[in-house]
């Protein structure tokens, strides 16, 4: 090696050792001056408050709420309520699994229907407890049950001319009862037409005094069976009694719904009647006449 490049390494290594030198130096005056000399003052500024908290973001309280969408199934309308009928009265009706009968006065008419009838148009098709339901042209239509008290639905003219009418003849209260009393003569009950024009039709005073049920036997119809009758009401007076089964019509067995129908809705040409009940293990027949 020649001498001037050993002077060249012998410098740097000098320069080297006097940086370290003085960069030490430098260390140490500031450890003097400013750094504590020993731990009490370390201990002081322990008792400084910490300018932040530990914060637990996996803690089960402060989970983030999960997003849940609002499903609520849209309320679906509901389905119009059918018109009501006008020009029927629903006076009464008969609801059973095995028949379901109604009453209806129209034009100062009563008619008996069961399912699948059809008046004006009007097809019976469902019962309930107090309507029925009828369809026309595709559309439904309800009929209330009438309540006593209530204004009918038909309008009707109270326009009368005025002129002097005749004076009236007045009855005392017991011959007015005798002419509506159902009379037994020779063994036929005559029925003052009076009498006989109040109740028909009128299917909840006709209740009020006598009721019967269809009398099944193996699933078949084997007549009707009383089993109410007023006491001391107009229909006490016919001959029936309570437990009494009327098994025919004139003749024609009550075997189906049809044959009282037919009479209920032929009523205002009744003039005469023949019952065939049977009482226990006796069989009687009752005679009535409408005069």
């Amino acid at each position: 090696m020649s001498q001037s490049s050993k002077k060249s390494t012998m410098g740097i290594l000098i320069a080297a050792f006097l940086g370290l030198l003085i960069g030490k130096s430098i260390w140490v005056g500031i450890d003097y001056l400013f750094l504590p000399k020993s731990g009490i003052e370390l201990k002081k500024d322990s008792n400084v408050k910490r300018l932040y908290y530990h914060y637990n973001l996996a803690s089960k309280k402060d989970k983030p709420k999960a997003i849940v969408k609002n499903n609520k199934p849209k309320r679906k309308l509901k389905p119009k309520a059918p018109s009501k009928i006008t020009k029927f009265i629903l006076k009464g009706l008969y609801n059973s699994k095995e028949k379901k009968i109604i009453l209806v006065t129209y034009k100062n008419k009563s008619y008996a229907l069961t399912l699948g009838d059809t008046l004006e148009g009007y097809k019976f098709t469902k019962l309930f407890a107090k309507y029925a339901i009828f369809e026309k042209d595709g559309k439904e239509y309800r009929l209330d049950l009438y309540k006593k008290g209530k204004k009918s639905n038909l309008a009707i003219s109270k326009f009368e001319p005025k002129y002097n009418k005749p004076p009236i003849k007045q009855e005392n209260k017991k011959q007015k009862a005798q002419k509506l009393e159902p009379v037994n003569e020779g063994g036929t009950t005559y029925i003052p037409k009076s009498l006989f024009n109040k109740y028909k039709g009128d299917y909840r005073a006709i209740r009020r005094n006598i009721n019967a049920i269809a009398n099944m036997e193996n699933g078949k119809l084997n007549g009707f069976k009383v089993t109410f009758v007023k006491p001391g009401s107009d229909f006490s007076k016919l001959g029936l009694k309570r437990g009494d089964i009327i098994m025919a019509i004139n003749g024609e067995a009550l075997d189906n719904f049809k044959v009282p129908l037919r009479y209920f809705n032929n009523a205002d040409s009744l003039s005469a009647a023949t019952l065939t009940i049977k009482r226990g293990n006796e069989i009687k027949e009752l005679e009535y006449e409408v005069r």
